[in-house]
């Protein structure tokens, strides 16, 4: 089974769900239905169903189909609805609230990992890295720094078009790079004197802080970025299951 196929439907059903088409506590078409539209086999349709289920955002009900249970968000207010813990680029996420991003590239040049970086970052001694820093911005209002090092023998040849675009989609659409997973750990710290100047702060204030490593198919680390936050702009959603102690 191509993974272009059922993930291309599972990219394609999840927008529809954040965008509203089908609100929570309704139903998705039928399987036969999806096939239907999708010219494709049912595996191919259950699988891009499990990915959705997986994230949280329907649940399979015997006898019935998949209903939506992701939570309804307040659409006027795109800060309510940027949910960071999914594994979208920043355009992606954007755009599937209807809201215009931007950003404005601040640095953007090569380091060989030192022992330093390499304990912070998790990639080997020695290796070239790729720094891209950015204002992130969403409809003309910045609301978040990104901190980048890249692995450059993975993800080469970014330049200030790559860089200001969307990573992801430059690493899947023209290296051919297959993103499975990324570890994060999020913390609140106060910003620093650069992510002062960078996001116009005035006032006393703590930045919500996300540091992210994203691994290929391969189980190979190619990214490592900290992401600082506005905290009107973070919202961090996850769904949890329980399994009963025995």
């Amino acid at each position: 089974m191509g993974k272009a196929i059922y993930d291309g439907i599972y990219r394609e059903l999840r927008e529809r769900i954040v965008r509203g088409d089908y609100p929570p506590q309704s139903f998705l078409p039928s399987e036969t239905e999806l096939c239907s539209e999708y010219g494709c086999s049912r595996m191919t349709v259950r699988k891009a169903i499990s990915m959705l289920a997986n994230e949280g955002m329907v649940a399979s009900i015997k006898g019935r189909g998949v209903r939506v249970i992701r939570p309804k968000t307040d659409q006027n207010q795109a800060e309510k609805a940027f949910y960071v813990n999914e594994l979208t680029s920043f355009t992606e996420s954007a755009r599937a609230i209807g809201a215009k991003p931007s950003a404005r590239l601040f640095l953007l040049d090569h380091v060989v990992c030192s022992p330093e970086l390499s304990l912070q970052t998790g990639f080997a001694e020695g290796e070239d890295l790729t720094r891209v820093n950015l204002v992130r911005s969403l409809d003309g209002v910045a609301m978040a720094v990104d901190r980048h090092h890249f692995l450059t023998r993975i993800v080469p040849n970014i330049d200030e078009h790559v860089a200001t675009s969307s990573l992801f989609r430059y690493c899947e659409e023209n290296l051919g790079l297959n993103i499975t997973v990324s570890n994060r750990e999020v913390s609140v710290e106060p910003p620093t004197p650069e992510d002062k100047e960078l996001l116009g702060i005035t006032e006393p204030i703590y930045l919500a802080v996300m540091r992210s490593r994203t691994y290929d198919s391969d189980g190979e680390q190619f990214e490592y970025v900290v992401s600082k936050y506005l905290p009107n702009w973070f919202h961090f959603f996850d769904s949890a299951t329980r399994t009963p102690l025995p």
